[in-house]
């Protein structure tokens, strides 16, 4: 099995045969975010698994670029988690628990990609706001 199906089986056991079915890291995120957002349809948040889905983001976007979108996890966590991390309220303004501010804003680009100028500059002020009054150690 690929590096990043064995990482993905090791964060989330319970999605296996899910992970197994999926023949790209881009495929595989596009399931995990829409899990994501499911994850937020239920109280209270299970926050342990959406911990695990930030830490294999930051998992994938440490690992070489392949060379090729397709198989490349870092693409696959950049293009179908991070930049549609906006798309959803909830996780928007959940997103200062789980991501650190020195990854927000590298990731502005992606972050923007989807949002209008005034949209990205609420998106951030929100966060940075939000991050000041958290203790807690983000994820990613």
């Amino acid at each position: 099995m690929e590096a990043w199906r064995d990482k993905a089986c090791e964060y989330f056991p319970e999605l296996r045969d899910l992970i197994k079915e999926q023949t790209v890291p881009m495929d595989l995120w596009i399931e995990l975010y829409y899990k994501l957002v499911r994850a937020y349809d239920k109280q209270p948040l299970d926050e342990q698994w959406i911990g695990r889905l930030y830490e294999y983001a930051a998992w994938c976007l440490a690992q070489p670029d392949t060379g090729d979108a397709k198989t490349d996890p870092s693409s696959a966590a950049a293009f179908a988690f991070i930049e549609d991390l906006p798309r959803d309220q909830r996780i928007a303004d959940d997103m200062y628990r789980w991501v650190s501010l020195e990854t927000f804003d590298a990731c502005e680009p992606l972050l923007r990609h989807s949002l209008s100028d005034e949209s990205y500059k609420k998106l951030a002020a929100n966060f940075r706001r939000k991050k000041k009054e958290f203790s807690g150690s983000p994820r990613l």
